[in-house]
């Protein structure tokens, strides 16, 4: 892999698709820093993690035992780790109020900067997410020295009102990481890659926002996730080669803030939208 040194001005993210193990927390965690170092050596000054990265997904009541809280000592080693190099990682976020947050932290240094909270909790088909976590309450930007990032948790980027709702609040870049299930098919790009490569695309051209999608990839119960991590810009042209389907890997991208802007100027969508309509049409027709 090549080194990507950051310009002034310039976000090196890597991607890091991995196949977390379920429950085996210390595992994952070095799993988590051997990437950490691996994107420093490639010049990244952000490493996103995908969704859950660091407890696995299909945990069902296993989520009560693998929660953690953000000054749990397992965080202690990321935390240490991100006083040079940015970090967003996934994890069971054990709330105050004594629920379970399906969350991403973004850790910048030795500080956590920023969580978000996942706000959809799919309930349909293999999902049951509704019976172990919380919704998140709010949708908010994390500002951070690197910039200001919207962050969105697989569900989350289904929904279009959350890429425009942080693309309004003038986020540099849209951070969505995912546990996301796909199909082993007979050709070369699996159905469940292909519709989260459509969903990437659109968001960033319809937002003018840059997109990086980190997704989860090996089996777990059964269940084989996708992985095909990608970063596209504003413009809808891709910044890295979509990572492979199976295989743990880091895929290194580049976006120029400078650029980014001169997109935003002249294609001003995010500031244009209308969430008045929105808001007349949640009123109703009698309001």
């Amino acid at each position: 892999m090549g080194t990507l040194a950051p310009l002034p001005g310039d976000l090196v993210v890597a991607l890091a698709q991995i196949a977390t193990c379920p429950g085996q927390l210390r595992h994952n965690l070095a799993r988590h820093l051997a990437m950490v170092d691996e994107a420093r050596a490639a010049g990244a000054n952000l490493v996103v993690f995908p969704e859950l990265s660091l407890s696995g997904y299909l945990l069902a009541h296993g989520v009560l035992e693998h929660a953690m809280r953000l000054d749990d000592p397992l965080l202690d080693p990321l935390l240490e780790a991100s006083r040079d190099i940015a970090l967003l990682v996934g994890l069971p976020l054990r709330e105050p109020h004594g629920g379970i947050s399906n969350a991403a932290a973004l850790l910048e240094g030795g500080e956590v900067r920023g969580v978000h909270r996942k706000l959809y909790l799919p309930t349909y088909g293999m999902f049951d997410e509704g019976r172990y976590f919380v919704p998140g309450p709010r949708l908010a930007p994390i500002d951070c020295a690197l910039g200001r990032f919207g962050v969105l948790i697989c569900e989350d980027a289904w929904h279009l009102s959350s890429a425009a709702i942080l693309a309004h609040a003038g986020v540099d870049a849209l951070l969505v990481v995912a546990g996301g299930p796909t199909e082993l098919d007979a050709g070369d790009e699996p159905a469940g890659s292909r519709r989260w490569h459509w969903i990437m695309g659109a968001t960033a051209v319809t937002t003018v926002t840059p997109v990086f999608f980190a997704n989860r990839c090996g089996w777990e119960e059964g269940v084989l996730f996708g992985g095909r991590s990608w970063a596209v810009d504003g413009r809808g042209v891709g910044l890295v080669a979509p990572a492979p389907a199976l295989d743990e890997t880091l895929a290194v991208a580049r976006l120029s803030f400078a650029a980014a802007a001169r997109t935003r100027t002249l294609i001003p969508i995010p500031v244009a939208e209308r969430f008045d309509l929105w808001r007349a049409a949640l009123a109703g027709p009698d309001a």
